[in-house]
């Protein structure tokens, strides 16, 4: 779990930006970051710059030394231009167009990951000697959103595609996976080391020592669904217990994105309609799942958001109801059954809380509502 803080709910009751608008605050982003940070020995943390890429963000991040790991060129473009240096930055998606590949290896950048022969070809043409970590499917049952069927080479086939990076002209950098995204089973970490430990072992045997292991992301947060969550302390007990279990053990690097960002941000959205509809109480809001929380409606329900009322105001008398945005789609209804203080009503504001991951990079302006302004502080 990654603490939530209640600070930043007290920090942006004092701000009157128009709704609906995000808040994201720099000491939540960087108790994140050091918190990773700080977790293994010599380890290395690289941003998942997917999860949010909000320029203030992106450059608060590089001033603390963070890393980056990118999934296009246009995301590597976008940091080359905050001034990140491209020893900071990972191409960490498997699947790469060709082109992407050349922008990235001529603009410095030279660690690649690859699931497949077909990539690793790609990478040895496009951006010779570079470093290239292969990434493996492991299991990710039990999170939220899982990558296993699109992304990662099985675990039997890991070894000959180290050996194909060797002996295509790049150098072996190391295995990654990922154990998909918000899991919920703090054993999934340390399962998957387990997964890839005979091939460590295999590749030790013929002389291949890997530099890294990259665990990815999926740190869980907090959400009104996902109370109990594992914390990060027992995650990487579990880990180091597995580490240990390797013939040597490799530099440790993460891709948190929503651990680093989640938490770190609100939304604050105004009540433009209250109705009572088959004995419901529905609000409508000016932010919704399009223009704002996505997640909410392509987790199924699964990602369900902490809201407080941004007044002070107390009031014992709660209600439940039915959260909604502002379009013409019956599908933007971005919670049911919330429980809120009863007189939650037109022109009152409510805070979403860790709000920080997924929303802006998701965010469009459907029907015209425009996506909210991201106001750090």
């Amino acid at each position: 779990m990654i603490p939530n803080n209640e600070n930043i709910l007290d920090a942006v009751r004092l701000v009157n930006y128009p709704t609906p608008f995000f808040f994201t605050s720099r000491p939540v982003l960087k108790h994140n970051y050091k918190m990773f940070s700080q977790l293994f020995d010599g380890s290395e943390v690289y941003y998942a710059v997917k999860a949010n890429s909000d320029s203030g963000i992106l450059e608060y991040l590089a001033e603390l030394g963070c890393g980056f790991e990118a999934a296009s060129s246009y995301e590597i473009d976008q940091l080359l231009k905050l001034g990140v240096n491209p020893d900071k930055i990972i191409y960490g998606t498997s699947v790469k167009p060709i082109d992407h590949i050349k922008y990235a290896f001529s603009n410095g950048i030279n660690r690649f990951a690859a699931d497949s022969k077909e990539e690793i070809e790609k990478i040895a043409v496009s951006a010779p000697g570079s470093k290239v970590f292969i990434r493996a499917t492991v299991d990710d049952t039990g999170s939220v959103f899982t990558f296993s069927e699109r992304f990662g080479a099985p675990t039997e086939t890991v070894k000959d595609l180290v050996l194909k990076v060797k002996n295509s002209g790049l150098k072996t950098y190391g295995i990654s996976f990922h154990v998909g995204s918000q899991a919920t089973n703090e054993n999934r970490w340390a399962n998957a080391i387990s997964m890839i430990r005979p091939v460590i072992e295999d590749l030790a045997s013929e002389g291949v020592t890997l530099e890294m292991i990259d665990i990815g992301g999926g740190f869980p947060v907090v959400y009104y669904n996902h109370q109990n969550v594992p914390h990060l302390p027992e995650i990487v007990s579990h880990v180091r217990n597995s580490l240990h279990m390797l013939p040597y053990i490799p530099k440790i690097v993460m891709e948190p994105g929503r651990g680093i960002v989640a938490s770190s941000t609100v939304l604050v959205a105004s009540v433009i309609s209250r109705t009572v509809r088959g004995g419901k109480v529905w609000l409508c809001l000016d932010a919704g799942i399009y223009n704002a929380l996505y997640e909410a409606m392509i987790h199924q329900g699964l990602t369900q958001y902490n809201v407080h009322p941004f007044s002070d105001q107390e009031d014992s008398d709660r209600m439940h109801a039915t959260l909604a945005g502002p379009t013409g789609d019956s599908l933007d209804i971005i919670a049911r059954d919330i429980e809120i203080p009863s007189y939650i009503d037109v022109g009152d504001k409510l805070i979403f809380e860790n709000a920080g991951a997924y929303t802006v990079t998701m965010s469009c302006a459907f029907n015209g509502f425009p996506k909210p302004e991201l106001y750090i502080s």
